[in-house]
């Protein structure tokens, strides 16, 4: 469907049921040198997925869907950044949407220029990920994603994980993995891999 019109181009998509909130966003993000989908429907998860937006802006209040509920269901897909923009006071509903997967959450009324640079910080993080089906790996942070479960990592598993990942479907050997994780393998037990 909709994908990447010019190099280095990002994509994101907004889902938002009030009309002018949603036309006053796409025209400054587009201004702002991004692509951008702005549907007047609620989008299942698999058409999400299908447009391949960098970023999705999520309103919780989607007429009578729940963002909540439908970035909980992202969240077993896909690891694409989400930034809940909502009117919702309630702390409680912040929680909710963070622990659903939401990468962040903005209030109603907002200031343009603050949620541009939450946007950019989102994105310039995506270099900073790997994702492999459903599992995500967080170089930054050394955690592992998966389901909306996260794992810390210790540096070795998360350097395993990233050969692992980078390779991603061709199959590495014992013997690569030991000389990608130390240089000096000459004083490596092939054992230590297992452990």
């Amino acid at each position: 469907m909709c994908r990447k019109n010019e190099k280095n181009m990002k994509t994101l998509m907004i889902l938002e049921d009030e009309e002018l909130v949603r036309q006053e966003l796409k025209l400054f993000l587009e201004k702002n040198g991004f692509q951008v989908i702005a549907p007047d429907y609620l989008p299942t998860e698999e058409e999400i997925i299908s447009m391949h937006p960098d970023l999705l802006l999520l309103d919780i209040g989607l007429g009578e869907a729940d963002g909540i509920v439908l970035c909980r269901k992202l969240r077993q897909k896909t690891g694409i950044p989400i930034i809940f923009v909502t009117s919702q006071e309630m702390v409680q509903k912040e929680i909710e949407g963070l622990k659903a997967g939401g990468n962040d959450y903005i209030r109603k009324p907002f200031h343009f220029p603050v949620l541009l640079l939450r946007i950019q910080k989102h994105l310039e993080r995506i270099g900073e990920t790997l994702t492999v089906e459903q599992v995500t790996l967080d170089l930054v942070f050394g955690q592992l994603s998966y389901k909306g479960e996260v794992y810390d990592l210790s540096k070795k598993e998360q350097q395993i994980l990233f050969y692992l990942f980078k390779n991603y479907p061709r199959l590495m050997e014992r013997e690569e993995l030991i000389s990608c994780l130390w240089e000096n393998k000459l004083f490596v037990d092939e054992n230590i891999l297992n452990v």
